[in-house]
């Protein structure tokens, strides 16, 4: 029977200390990295919440939950996906004054010289409490040694204490102590822990305060950030998301365009010359911000002299501020002005115009100057206006298109009371300052009845009786809308463009990144009906528009499209264009313009121009070969009513041309000339400017579609598996009707082109549209994203199990499909292992082959990913070599099915020999003599962790035994296949048996089965075929081994440990009970012995673990210390984890010892 001691009689006995478990190794770093979040999350290396409080702290990233409390990202990275530990305030019961207790493992600081603990802490927040630290030194707690209370900002402070009092000491723990306060607002986090030898030199180590000190490596909250007189301070405080690489920043002055300060992910303090003109803008790469759902909720701000200027997250390529600087700068500095004539003193100006109503208004510099002049007029709000050279991306604007010369007239309808952002600006610097009229014109007075067939739109004042029904006589031919063949031919310019905007070639601006040669021309549209060709605005007209593209952007879908034919008719893939704004840019004489991009469309007799110098308004040349071609422009070419149902009067005007010749160099750089006498492009079946092709048959209009297989006459998900199970067959020859980007050869890419081409035309199809355009399924198409990388490498061996875990790290793209080549073994069978990806991608291989192919056929696709992540487990059928490698990535394709560079990292490894193994064996703490099998309570309490702990327990792990991980499912298990813990088996030498020749981590069932890491296989080891001694290890149990070696091999061997007639090494190597043996219980401290008193007792940590002054507290998780395997650590009661020691050393004698029998 257990034998209780008194209580009074512990105090006796607490002569020792128990360091078995204790860290040792200095300096000892904790940045909660290894930690799981959550609620409270996993916690490793024997931190813990005690259960003495009132709360627990959690493990935390991507910032906590309630906002102006708790930090955004973590102090050791400064990112989103950085850890930490926190205490949430939220909540009826968290609030106030809650207790949150975190404990941290032992330290033996007996060989430190100096010790020191030093800790940053993040207390924000207006209803703060505090933080302390306690320390518990061999059981007795020693509080409020350091303490911090109150809103202590937005910033991580570092707190410290001396352990010198105690040096010398080696049970030592540190508790930080956190007392919630009146609401909410009262968050508390801790990151980077240090305990180690210190010598403090406190002051300032922040390098851009003005007292920086070098040698500071106690930051005591001094830092100085004053400027020197006649100066301003800027400070940039970021926090990156989880994809740090992508995000970079600027600090302009705004008057000379000077960078003052740069950097990526951080931020920094700057001192200016006061009253500097400052503009910061931050870039973020992949077009998402820094504020995301999936990617972290990172975020900047922007101080001067210590006053916030400007804070957020959410932009799309970039974010710019302009702040400091003189009215009218910039757009955010705009001047208020209202009618009449103005002046702007330099150039270029802004200025805000809000309308008093709704009605026609013309801004003009005509007459008033002498020098070239620009107008443009914004209506939407400062942080989206991106200013242009040009007059794209205005609402409305002007360049010497307003038919008065070099000046610039601008005629608008404006509603009333909505603010226009007016900049007044010059062309090449001709002005140094700019005369200007405001001139309302009265409200648009018209037809306000949409039935009529002269219905204006704008009109905000009925005429009277001007309404004509549909069919009169008199009613408007209509509009007409027509291409400048001059503008087209005259403005053609060979430019060579660095390509970094992603978004450029999924648009259809190029036909790839990086550096390209494209052929600029100006595209001039002239509406010469009689009607205006109205097309109005996303909200109010969408069926006109088209949102399915890269930027977010709503474009006209039908503004113009640029072909290239060679001599034999066939279309050259070259880009396209969709107009983002189509507007009056200006009029013949006598007709007045008065649409903008708020409310778009052709007035009759006017014009639109897209300039050369606009961005992609070329077509990209770089991939064509020299010869002769046809450039096409059309508008308008599928004949399709304006947004009143209006048809043009005339479609055959709707084309302009000219011929080229291009040439290449020696060093395949191109050139061009323009070749006379053009003949009119006709397609294949003699129309001009028609619409038929030679299909990819060579069929003259023929009805095949490139990618369609199955030969369905559709283009969907059964021929993208059509695709992949054809290129695992190796079936599917290569053609113009299924090599889908033209590269030469039938691939993931290929399959996955017809993933992005059904799935965009899937949701195409769920808006409402006139224009039926649809270039995401014309191939060929496709092209090498440069910018993007994604690397595979082999994550995990596992010849216990047979298989091999692929691992991908891309950081640049999310990735839609994946094909590479392994070498070294066949395939049996594949299964993916990406967590975001379970049910949305299909992995596909042939039993005995080699190659793995990935793809969603739902366009689903993998998040980016800064480090390797599991991808794709290979169950292989037979070894085939000496080593397995990753052979060949044939391709990896990014979210728009475009090929990425692709590396191999790390992409083989060894074959090794093995041996197999069954082993048995009951452990005495979780066995039940009335069931006959052991209890799997830390399994229900879902304590028995993920990875092995023995590592970290620091026992000898060789033949490539240590870090196990548990496969899937295995803990759902039940019955007497559920797992009770991990166990370590160890092969022993023959001669030596002190020597392990090799071990592995295995998991122990309730009927004592040894299986392997997915619960149900043998467990294999890593060594030759012969004979070894079989121990089998515990973490708080003494091991047994065999007395005699055993011959070993491939074929299972069983080795059963539970049966007294296995004989073992030593003397009573096991616990005798009934007709079965047990492990002996109670080897807390791993030092081979079992002691209940003495120096390196195993009875002293458990009452370590649970408060060291509260004998009958407890402590829940999974430790060492519960001797019983309970998942609660029990000093005193019953079923305590401290009476079993006792009873193990003999029952009467407490300083008796009990000696492992392994050698």
């Amino acid at each position: 029977m257990r034998r209780s001691l008194p209580l009074a009689s512990i105090a006796l006995l607490l002569s020792s200390t128990a360091v078995g478990q204790c860290v040792t190794t200095f300096p000892s770093n904790q940045a909660f990295t290894g930690f799981t979040v959550g609620t409270p999350g996993t916690f490793v290396n024997n931190w813990t919440n005690l259960s003495i409080d009132d709360l627990d702290w959690y493990v935390d990233n991507n910032g906590t939950p309630t906002a102006a409390t708790g930090p955004m990202g973590d102090h050791t990275s400064n990112n989103t996906s950085g850890k930490y530990l926190y205490v949430e305030a939220t909540g009826s019961t968290a609030t106030p004054n809650k207790t949150a207790i975190l404990q941290s493992p032992c330290y033996n600081i007996s060989s430190l010289t100096s010790p020191y603990l030093t800790f940053w802490y993040h207390m924000q927040g207006a209803q703060m409490g505090a933080l302390y630290i306690d320390m518990n030194v061999n059981g007795t707690i020693y509080s409020g040694l350091w303490t911090a209370s109150g809103d202590q900002g937005r910033y991580w402070k570092q707190g410290w204490l001396d352990l010198a009092p105690w040096a010398g000491q080696t049970n030592v723990r540190v508790r930080f102590r956190a007392v919630t306060g009146t609401g909410e607002l009262s968050d508390i986090a801790l990151d980077d822990v240090f305990v180690g030898n210190l010598t403090p030199v406190f002051g300032c180590n922040e390098p851009t305060a003005a007292n920086y000190g070098a040698n500071v490596n106690i930051n005591n909250g001094t830092c100085d950030y004053s400027c020197p007189s006649g100066q301003q301070r800027v400070r940039i405080d970021l926090v990156a998301d989880n994809y740090p690489s992508e995000t970079s920043w600027t600090l302009k002055n705004g008057a000379t365009n000077t960078v003052l300060a740069s950097g990526t992910y951080t931020g920094t303090t700057v001192c200016v010359p006061s009253g500097t003109c400052l503009v910061f803008r931050i870039n973020d790469t992949a077009g998402d911000g820094i504020y995301h759902p999936s990617y972290g909720y990172g975020g900047y701000a922007v101080f001067l002299d210590g006053n916030l200027v400007v804070e957020g997250g959410q932009f799309g390529q970039f974010q710019e501020t302009v702040f400091n600087c003189p009215p009218g700068f910039s757009c955010s500095d705009a001047v208020p002005i209202g009618l009449g004539q103005h002046t702007a003193p330099s150039v270029e100006y802004w200025y805000d115009f809000t309308p008093a109503q709704t009605g026609s208004y013309t801004i003009t510099t005509c007459g008033l100057n002498t020098c070239d002049t620009k107008l443009w007029l914004y209506d939407m709000a400062c942080n989206v206006v991106n200013p242009q050279p040009g007059i794209e991306g205005a609402t409305f604007g002007d360049d010497n298109d307003g038919g008065c010369g070099l000046q610039a007239v601008v005629n608008a309808v404006m509603p009333g009371g909505v603010t226009h952002h007016l900049r007044v600006g010059t062309n090449g610097g001709s002005c140094q300052s700019v005369t200007f009229e405001i001139i309302y014109n009265g409200p648009v007075v018209g037809c306000m009845d949409p039935g009529s067939c002269n219905y204006e739109p704008l009109a905000t004042v009925p005429c009277n009786g001007c309404c004509i029904a549909p069919g009169d006589p008199d009613c408007p031919d209509g509009p007409d809308l027509t291409l400048s063949q001059s503008a087209l031919q005259s403005s053609l310019t060979l430019s060579t463009v660095n390509i970094t905007d992603a978004c450029a070639p999924v648009e259809g601006c190029t036909k790839g990144m990086g550096q390209r040669y494209v052929l600029r021309f100006t595209t001039r549209i002239e509406n010469i009906g009689t009607t205006d060709y109205y097309i109005g605005s996303p909200g109010n007209q969408p069926q006109m528009f088209d949102f399915n593209n890269c930027h977010g952007h709503a474009h006209y879908s039908g503004y113009a499209d640029y072909l290239l034919f060679d001599t034999l008719g066939n279309k050259i893939p070259v880009g396209f264009k969709n107009g983002f704004c189509v507007i009056d840019v200006g009029c013949y004489p006598g007709y007045t313009g008065q649409f903008g991009c708020s409310n778009m469309g052709i007035s009759k007799g006017c014009y639109d121009v897209y300039s050369s110098g606009t961005t992609c308004n070329w077509i990209d040349i770089t991939d064509v070969p020299a010869g002769k071609y046809t450039l096409v422009l059309r508008t308008n070419w599928q004949h399709a009513p304006d947004a009143l149902g209006r048809h043009e009067q005339n479609y055959a005007n709707n084309y302009t041309q000219v011929c080229i010749q291009i040439t290449r160099n020696g060093q395949n750089v191109p050139s061009f000339s323009v070749v006379g006498n053009c003949p009119t492009y006709t397609d294949c079946l003699g129309q001009p400017y028609g619409d038929a092709v030679v299909d990819c048959t060579g069929q003259c209009a023929g009805t095949t579609k490139t990618g369609d297989l199955n030969n369905d006459t559709f283009q969907g998900v059964a021929d993208a598996q059509a695709y992949v199970q054809g290129i695992l067959g190796n079936d599917v020859p290569t053609s113009a009707c299924t090599d889908l980007n033209n590269d030469g050869a039938v691939t993931v890419t290929d399959a996955a082109l017809m993933v992005n081409c059904y799935s965009t035309q899937d949701t195409h199809d769920q808006t409402p549209h006139q224009i039926h355009y649809h270039p995401w399924c014309d191939f060929p198409r496709g092209w090498l994203s440069t910018p993007d990388t994604v690397r595979l490498t082999i994550g995990a061996f596992d010849q216990v199990n047979g298989t091999v875990d692929i691992h991908i790290k891309n950081p640049d793209c999310r990735v839609l499909g994946y094909e590479f080549e392994m070498s070294g073994l066949t395939v049996q069978s594949v299964q993916n292992i990406a967590p975001s990806l379970q049910g949305d991608i299909s992995v596909s291989s042939t039993l005995a082959g080699t190659k793995v192919i990935g793809l969603s056929y739902l366009d689903s696709t993998l998040a980016k990913n800064t480090s390797y992540v599991p991808l794709v487990r290979i169950q292989y059928l037979n070894i085939t070599g000496p080593e397995i490698c990753i052979a060949d990535i044939v391709d990896i394709v990014n979210d728009q099915a475009n090929n990425v560079i692709t590396v191999i990292e790390n992409g083989c490894v060894t074959v090794n020999s093995v041996l197999a193994l069954a082993p048995k064996v009951f452990l005495e703490g979780a066995y039940d003599t009335g069931t006959g099998m052991m209890r799997d309570e830390l399994r229900t309490a879902a304590l028995v962790p993920a990875t092995e702990p023995y590592t970290a327990l620091g026992y000898v792990q060789a033949g490539g035994g240590g870090g196990e991980q548990l496969v899937g499912g295995v803990l759902d298990v039940t019955g007497p296949n559920a797992i009770v813990d991990w166990v370590l088996v160890e092969l022993r030498s023959a001669v030596t048996p002190s020597t392990i020749v090799a071990t592995r981590c295995a998991l122990l069932q309730r009927d004592g089965d040894i299986v392997g890491v997915d619960g149900v296989s043998s467990v294999v080891l890593n060594a030759l075929p012969g004979n070894y001694h079989v121990a089998v290890r515990h973490r708080n149990h003494l091991g047994a081994m065999t007395a005699a070696p055993m011959t070993l091999s491939g074929t299972p061997v069983t080795v059963d440990l539970r049966t007294p007639g296995t004989a073992t090494w030593g003397t009573d190597a096991r616990k005798p009970s009934g007709a079965v043996s047990l492990l002996w219980s109670g080897n807390v401290v791993r030092d081979g012995s079992l002691k209940y008193a003495g120096g390196n007792n195993d009875r002293d940590p458990i009452l370590n673990v649970v408060g060291g002054n509260t004998p009958t507290a407890v402590a829940f998780g999974y430790y060492r210390e519960d001797v019983n395997m309970s998942g609660v650590v029990k000093y005193a009661g019953g079923s305590n984890d401290r009476d079993p020691i006792l009873v193990n050393v003999g029952g009467t004698v407490p300083t008796a010892v009990r000696v492992e029998q392994l050698p």
